[in-house]
């Protein structure tokens, strides 16, 4: 049988982007587990993320935004609702691929043990060790037309969009210049022409940021203004200013 490899890319894409972002084998919570994670902790995230998890390394001044404070337990980067706590998965892909557009690094270069034990520790400095959220239900991606792409600029439009992004998603909308994070911090708006976004630029990646918001930042939760269907044409619209 002739393997059609043109009908197979995208399923051997989304195999390769899974597995950069989720190990196979999540280890048991352990005191060995946590003394790996506070050992690797110590050496790659204290400087900027603090001893304490607080978000206040010696390093953090010179940062900005500053660094996460663990403590609140209050992520960005989820595939979970609104005001939910992340999944060990979310954790995982955060510290395995970095934050692009941040000064956060990639740590592909720890064990999976070590990064596996690190979201240990994280989770520990939140108080959020047994705190269980579901991931978002994504729909399958509708076919991109002309038609999807000029009704996600009418939902970019209805849902204001532009106030912080700009009209060309350039972010250089009048609330660009007053944005601040949930610690009073000034922040900006993303330029969504780059393609490059924190938490990732698949098209699963803009639906779920959209559905799901970034705590901690002015960028809402959608999924109460928006159905499924509005919210892809919303991601067509998106992808179209990149080209």
């Amino acid at each position: 049988m002739k393997l059609n490899l043109k009908s197979a890319l995208p399923a051997v894409a989304a195999i390769m982007i899974a597995g950069t972002a989720q190990a196979a084998d999540k280890p048991e919570v352990t005191d060995e587990l946590l003394a790996v994670g506070e050992t690797a902790y110590a050496r790659e995230c204290a400087a900027c993320h603090g001893a304490d998890g607080n978000g206040k390394g010696l390093g953090a001044h010179y940062l900005n935004p500053r660094p996460r404070d663990f403590t609140l337990g209050v992520y960005k980067l989820r595939s979970t609702a609104n005001g939910e706590v992340p999944t060990d998965d979310d954790l995982f892909a955060t510290i395995t691929n970095g934050i692009p557009n941040s000064m956060m690094p990639a740590f592909k270069s720890l064990s999976e043990k070590e990064r596996w034990a690190l979201i240990a520790v994280i989770r520990r400095f939140g108080g959020i060790e047994e705190e269980e959220a579901t991931p978002i239900s994504v729909p399958p991606q509708p076919k991109r037309t002309e038609a999807t792409v000029t009704k996600g600029k009418a939902v970019y439009d209805r849902l204001q969009c532009a106030t912080c992004h700009g009209v060309e998603g350039y972010g250089d909308g009048p609330s660009s210049l007053t944005l601040v994070n949930d610690a009073k911090e000034r922040i900006f708006a993303p330029d969504i022409t780059t393609g490059r976004y924190k938490g990732g630029s698949s098209p699963e990646d803009l639906y779920t940021r959209i559905a799901t918001g970034l705590d901690g930042s002015p960028m809402p939760s959608y999924a109460a203004e928006a159905k499924p269907d509005e919210i892809w044409n919303l991601v067509h619209f998106l992808q179209s200013l990149t080209e």
